[in-house]
């Protein structure tokens, strides 16, 4: 389930049962295994990997370099 408020690259690949919730940012390059739930306005960026029946948690960043 992809609520309708997510922005998901069409170069992102979701596995089954995958939750992307309001304002999360899956960027292209992103493989999310199955039954993943990536919570409101977190952002995946690629390239980056993440396997099956894992939870990224609200405002969570992934994938991005670190702030200098």
């Amino acid at each position: 389930m992809i609520d309708s408020h997510a922005i998901v690259s069409s170069r992102a690949q979701l596995g089954e049962g995958v939750t992307v919730g309001p304002f999360a940012v899956i960027g292209p390059d992103v493989v999310l295994g199955d039954r993943t739930t990536v919570g409101a306005h977190a952002v995946i960026e690629g390239p980056t990997r993440i396997g099956a029946d894992n939870q990224i948690f609200q405002f969570a960043c992934v994938g991005a370099a670190p702030a200098p």
